[in-house]
């Protein structure tokens, strides 16, 4: 899944612009990436269920980045990078893989989000750090096994082609593609968007009950906020990725099963945009999330210096909400 049709032995000026684009999308997607990993590691407030997923989200990402993209950029620019067919039944894999890890760990972080609004006294028992490691090592081991199955009848000749469909085994092509559809297209999109929506319509019906509350605790508004707000962002990355994804999967099986012909241009098009989200769903969870944006600051050592006396005054504010609170 990662070689257009129709190539031809020069490189052109379309190849060239593919090339670089694809460069600063493996540049971003390993830096960021990276970064986010370090940041969450490191930052002991972020260690949390919540953030375990964002991890592995990131890893998905990166490695996606890191070990995928690069023989796409070399192909583009028509360079032999393989020195045995063999090396492709490791590499061809690779797209399905980390595509699918991505997708699973959305699934898993809009679950995780919908029972912590949903049903926020049962949580704590539910998701357990031990538990959300079971379910990364779950997702993982899943994406392994979702992207092995064409090792096993395409020939060398044709592994090493992506993008070609083996002729001698066309049902079992068929119906692994069937299988991509469900598992990482159709049932990962109904998943989040059936929780999404609920989270959303549990968030209208809490706002409309505490407009009518006379007394409300400070901190728990703010906590549910907090995970509303951690809701919509997420909600934001998973149809960034369904935009992502969807068209060149479309694209893709019209290629492979179908008399449809693609033009280059439409399919490269489409494969650097399914590419573009490993840059892009880091540069998005950044930007939209206030606590990891100000550990990536931090880190970064671009946080404000404050004066010697900011932690008295920080303190006596402090101490006046406190005091707020409790007068509620």
């Amino acid at each position: 899944m990662n070689l257009s049709p129709g190539m031809h032995q020069g490189v052109t000026a379309g190849d060239i612009v593919q090339s670089v684009f694809l460069a600063l999308v493996i540049l971003m997607g390993v830096t960021v990436n990276s970064l986010i990993c370090l940041v969450i590691k490191r930052k002991r407030k972020l260690h949390t269920v919540f953030y375990s997923f964002l991890v592995s989200l990131s890893i998905s990402d990166l490695l996606h980045s890191a070990l995928k993209m690069p023989t796409t950029l070399l192909s583009t620019l028509r360079i032999l990078w393989y020195p045995h067919a063999s090396l492709c039944y490791i590499t061809t894999p690779f797209g399905v893989l980390f595509g699918a890890a991505t997708v699973f760990n959305l699934c898993a972080v809009a679950l995780n989000q919908f029972f912590i609004i949903v049903k926020p006294l049962h949580y704590p028992m539910m998701m357990t750090a031990k538990h959300a490691g079971h379910v990364i090592a779950g997702l993982w081991a899943g994406s392994v096994v979702i992207s092995l199955p064409p090792t096993f009848w395409r020939s060398a000749d044709t592994i090493c082609r992506s993008g070609a469909v083996s002729n001698d085994n066309y049902i079992s092509e068929v119906l692994y593609f069937s299988a991509l559809w469900t598992f990482v297209v159709i049932l990962p999109t109904f998943v989040m968007g059936a929780s999404y929506i609920k989270i959303f319509l549990v968030a209208r019906h809490q706002i409309f009950r505490e407009n009518n509350e006379l007394q409300v605790g400070l901190r728990a508004t703010r906590s549910r906020k907090r995970e509303f707000r951690a809701a919509a962002l997420l909600a934001l990355v998973g149809g960034v990725f369904i935009f992502c994804w969807l068209p060149f999967f479309i694209v893709q099986t019209l290629h492979k099963f179908s008399s449809v012909k693609i033009a280059p241009f439409y399919f490269n098009l489409f494969l650097c945009v399914m590419y573009s989200k490993s840059a892009v769903n880091p540069l998005l969870y950044t930007a939209l999330n206030k606590e990891l944006r100000k550990a990536l600051t931090h880190f970064l050592g671009f946080a404000r210096n404050t004066p010697p006396c900011s932690d008295s005054i920080r303190l006596k504010i402090q101490n006046g909400a406190k005091n707020v609170e409790s007068s509620l």
